[in-house]
């Protein structure tokens, strides 16, 4: 078996193995690339990408057709082609979750966001609770969400999107003393599942540390292959990622997997942003044609301003 049928086993043994679904992969493509590529993306282009990741034409339609229900994605249509792009309000989480998904540093601070709901409308519970966990807030205790470093413009527009900035108390503070410090760092050890996320960090690295070895030895797959490792990668990583509570440094336990994970992510997706480019530039269309060169906010992700220079 060559390098190239290597590469495309594991990207579809992930995705058996882990379950993916249709909705969920197409969230992070329009995420992590159409984003990237003046929003807009036609069918043809989606089924073509998708189908190299396994998904059939049909899961595709009935995917899309479900995000659009959901109000994930927003739809055009120009002569008999249809066109998609991420809606506003799902472009707005996603904002606020790249922010974190392609950061490369933990928070550096001990000022914690506190936020108390005090007189939030039963209808609107749900929608907060999952939007504070999408910014990265946990419960804390009873009524209480914490965040160590979070947006304060991110949260500032959630909670006007909700409806919300009148029905919330919101404070910044500091732990004080070493005991209290201690009783927070055992608290959000438990409630938190600091074991649990470590144990997917480490499942991630297990899986891709062998994928990294091999790129950066020179072994790189083709263009196509490139794009959907980038894309798998992504996927993964984010998932665990967004599942994850920040706190600063000198909070996490002893050798945390999550900072091994954020450094290998950083240096794979580096490895992989030229070739999945070059693929993109010649195979994804939109109403216009070939989608359009990648914005300059692509180039802040983890390390490519850094490390690699825009074609």
């Amino acid at each position: 078996m060559s390098e190239q049928d290597l590469f495309l086993k594991f990207i579809k043994k992930r995705i058996k193995d882990e379950g993916i679904s249709g909705p969920s992969m197409l969230v992070t493509l329009f995420g992590d690339v159409i984003s990237q590529h003046g929003h807009w993306i036609w069918l043809g282009s989606l089924i073509e990408a998708m189908a190299k990741l396994g998904f059939s034409e049909r899961l595709v339609r009935t995917s899309v057709f479900r995000l659009v229900k959901n109000d994930w994605l927003t739809t055009k249509k120009v002569g008999r082609r249809s066109y998609y792009a991420l809606s506003d309000s799902a472009r707005l989480h996603h904002e606020k979750a790249a922010k974190r998904i392609y950061a490369t540093q933990f928070p550096q601070v001990n000022t914690w966001t506190l936020l108390m709901p005090v007189a939030v409308p039963e209808g609107k519970k749900e929608p907060l609770k999952k939007q504070l966990q999408w910014l990265g807030f946990s419960l804390l205790a009873s009524g209480v969400y914490a965040h160590i470093e979070v947006d304060k413009q991110s949260l500032d527009e959630t909670l006007m999107e909700l409806g919300l900035r009148g029905a919330v108390i919101v404070w910044s503070c500091k732990v004080d003393g070493p005991y209290s410090r201690e009783v927070l760092l055992n608290t959000v050890t438990e409630s938190w599942q600091l074991a649990e996320v470590a144990n997917n960090y480490q499942e991630l690295l297990d899986a891709y540390r062998p994928i990294l070895r091999k790129v950066s030895s020179g072994e790189m797959p083709d263009n196509e292959t490139c794009f959907l490792l980038r894309v798998l990668l992504i996927h993964e990583y984010r998932r665990v990622v967004l599942n994850d509570k920040p706190l600063p440094e000198d909070m996490l336990p002893s050798g945390w997997e999550g900072a091994e994970a954020k450094e290998l992510a950083g240096k794979l997706y580096s490895e992989l942003a030229l070739p999945s480019l070059a693929y993109i530039k010649d195979s994804l269309e939109n109403a216009q044609g070939y989608l359009p060169h990648v914005s300059e906010g692509f180039w802040q992700r983890f390390y490519l301003s850094k490390d690699i220079a825009q074609p």
